[in-house]
């Protein structure tokens, strides 16, 4: 980080398809390579795969996934004397978002399916329904969280 100015606030631009302002972010953490137009091309697929198995729009199904797994606390650690305890923190709504995406992405990565865009459909489904293995991710934070709620008071 540097130590003469911050780092200025970069926006997006709202997807011209659905002017959602997640679906950029999800686009951008998906690309390989600069391949954005095939990254673009899996993610409008894997919604317009929500239109057909779900009688709700496609983006109120994706929003609703993303809130399912945004995390609301998680640890960090905090050196304390000689020791580092792990301090539970709330999350801030923007680190919510970033994570809820990143877990999306490894998790519909780590799937079996055959194509990338049947593999974030399925994950974005699972989430939406509060099962699958990105919404196992946020269980574990908050469990881990509350399991080091005796270190609450090291909190900076």
């Amino acid at each position: 980080m540097s130590r003469k100015k911050k780092a200025p606030i970069r926006s997006f631009l709202p997807d011209p398809k659905f002017k959602s302002l997640i679906i950029p972010k999800l686009i951008n953490s998906l690309m390989y390579d600069g391949r954005k137009t095939t990254a673009e091309r899996i993610v409008y697929d894997a919604i317009d795969k929500l239109k057909t198995k779900s009688k709700e729009e496609p983006i109120k199904i994706f929003n609703e996934a993303i809130n399912n797994l945004r995390p609301t606390v998680e640890v960090r650690s905090r050196r304390v004397g000689g020791a580092t305890y792990q301090v539970p923190v709330e999350v801030r709504s923007k680190r919510a978002q970033a994570l809820a995406i990143r877990w999306l992405i490894s998790a519909s990565r780590k799937r079996k399916d055959k194509l990338m865009t049947d593999k974030i459909f399925n994950e974005i489904f699972d989430a939406y329904q509060n099962k699958g293995s990105a919404i196992k991710k946020k269980e574990d934070v908050h469990k881990m969280a509350e399991s080091n709620k005796a270190f609450a008071h090291f909190r900076w």
